[in-house]
């Protein structure tokens, strides 16, 4: 079986993604789990700190709760899995978050999202209003260095998705925006975020995670 490494930015297991990706891709992958904020505890996170220029990122630890962390704090215990999972056998690893990372040392190839996803969006649309939904309301001060460009008027919104609170009253406000499209960006966002703005806005919604999982069944 073809070894991927599935490395989420929190803490393993993430039973809110794999699934998924399992389900896109089909059989015939050992899907390998690892974890930046794996065997720490909430006093070692808390203590990672934040800086005033910090880039916030969201994600889950293993009791399902959700925190908050910056990517900088990130980069060391990312590198450190990549060279686990690579040690493992692994030649393919995925970072399960859609913010930008700088290239990782690797002996392999290590898939880092958000490229991949700015490229679809530039391509499926030219011209009109982009919806970006983020996990966490920081982020949205990142939305027009990250998505702006010509012809593009950006709207952005916030969502959790690990509270899963507040659905109908994003929906509700994505409506009124008169979209032309929505990017759900976060990995943890899943099938059933996307059908529920779908069918709210009447226009497509791309899932992160499902955009990935479709472009792993080609390097895999």
């Amino acid at each position: 079986m073809k070894k991927i490494g599935m490395l989420t930015i929190g803490q393993t297991p993430r039973t809110d993604i794999l699934p998924a990706f399992k389900e896109i891709m089909g059989p015939g992958y050992d899907f390998k789990e690892a974890g930046a904020l794996d065997g720490l505890t909430y006093k070692q996170i808390d203590a990672l700190g934040f800086e005033a220029e910090d880039y916030i990122l969201a994600t889950r630890l293993n009791d399902g709760h959700e925190v908050k962390v910056t990517k900088r704090a990130l980069l060391p215990h990312i590198q450190r899995k990549i060279n686990e999972l690579e040690d493992a056998g692994v030649r393919i690893t995925v970072i399960m978050c859609t913010g930008k990372f700088p290239p990782f040392k690797s002996k392999g190839l290590v898939v880092t999202p958000s490229e991949i996803l700015r490229g679809t969006l530039e391509a499926c649309l030219k011209k009109g209003k982009l919806g970006i939904v983020y996990p966490a309301k920081e982020q949205i001060n990142y939305m027009e260095h990250e998505f702006g460009r010509t012809g593009i008027e950006l709207y952005g919104d916030f969502y959790s998705p690990y509270s899963k609170e507040g659905l109908d009253l994003l929906c509700s406000r994505l409506v009124k925006e008169k979209l032309d499209l929505v990017f759900l960006n976060c990995f943890g966002y899943g099938r059933d975020l996307k059908t529920a703005v779908e069918k709210a806005t009447n226009v497509p919604a791309i899932q992160s995670n499902a955009v990935i999982a479709k472009v792993l069944t080609e390097l895999a």
